[in-house]
């Protein structure tokens, strides 16, 4: 028997937005990438600038990503809270304002930021909840109202659209559809004109990620929590990872390069190919092959490590 889904209240599955929906979309990020085909990564909520605390700060590759949630039908304060926070937090290229339910005058005011603002884009969403019967409910957010398909597909190549970043684009994109035909890992995330791509690993500030420089590639386990914790809250990932080092080189096939990188905040653990970069057209698929492979290989290597993490930290 086919069952209907029925429409949830808001306030039914989350008691207050600040206590409990926010908590719960940081530790649901992915859900939103995969509605909105956005590749968002370490979300902190109620980060707290100045005055005022913004519910949800976020990084893509672009830059810092600001995250608005409102429950009910949107309204100019929370408007203005969006336009507030983007201003003072540096380097926002995206704005993203959550609502239950939007006013007419509201969608035409994105609309218009989008159309006259040039140096971030703005999307408003609305959050729907469904269930069948007595099973738990499921939430699913909808576009509403965001920037032009081209200038989020091709990542924007940023404003020079020079020749280099239009060759590491293309890099990407022929490494992407290489991917896909062997793995999920990278689902939602789109190529970019940068050099590297990353998705994270369940753990916020921990990464897996492929990068690629003019004459060089690798695969890396890249270790960040931010500022606030800092170099103490990376090492103590990256000691936890080095006492498996054995077991997970054994299981990755090769030995690999472990790095506390005592100058930086960060922390990496990495192997490297020298069959080329973004520079060696000709060895390109050579070089994507052995992304491919080893990025599968790191995946599975450091899942059950990086697993336990959930009890130290």
């Amino acid at each position: 028997m086919v069952s209907r889904l029925k429409k949830q209240k808001i306030r039914d599955i989350w008691k207050t937005e600040d206590k409990d929906f926010t908590p719960w979309l940081v530790q649901n990020i992915a859900l939103l990438n995969e509605d909105l085909g956005l590749n968002i990564q370490d979300p902190e909520s109620e980060k707290k600038l100045d005055t005022f605390k913004v519910d949800i700060v976020a990084e893509d590759d672009q830059g810092k990503v600001i995250i608005e949630n409102q429950f009910e039908k949107s309204d100019h304060d929370h408007l203005g809270k969006l336009l507030t926070y983007i201003s003072n937090v540096e380097n926002t290229k995206k704005a993203i304002w959550i609502v239950e339910d939007v006013k007419p005058e509201h969608h035409r005011a994105i609309e218009w930021l989008n159309a006259n603002v040039k140096t971030c884009l703005f999307f408003l969403v609305k959050i729907q909840v469904f269930k069948i019967k007595d099973s738990e409910p499921g939430a699913q957010f909808f576009l509403l109202s965001g920037p032009d398909e081209n200038i989020r597909k091709v990542g924007k190549i940023k404003e020079e659209d020079s020749e280099k970043e239009k060759n590491k684009f293309n890099f990407w994109s022929a490494f992407y559809e290489r991917l896909k035909l062997k793995s999920n890992i990278y689902n939602n995330t789109e190529p970019k004109g940068r050099t590297y791509m990353r998705i994270s690993a369940g753990i916020r500030g921990v990464g897996y990620n492929v990068a690629a420089m003019n004459k060089s590639a690798q695969v890396e386990i890249y270790i960040d929590r931010g500022k606030e914790e800092g170099k103490e809250a990376n090492l103590k990932i990256y000691n936890h990872l080095e006492k498996y080092k054995s077991s997970i080189e054994k299981d990755f096939g090769n030995e690999m390069e472990w790095e506390r990188l005592d100058g930086s905040r960060a922390c990496r653990i990495k192997f490297r190919s020298d069959l080329g970069g973004f520079q060696d057209e000709e060895t390109w698929e050579d070089i994507h092959n052995f992304l491919v492979d080893h990025l599968i290989k790191l995946e599975k290597a450091f899942k059950g490590p990086i697993k336990e993490l959930d009890r130290i930290l």
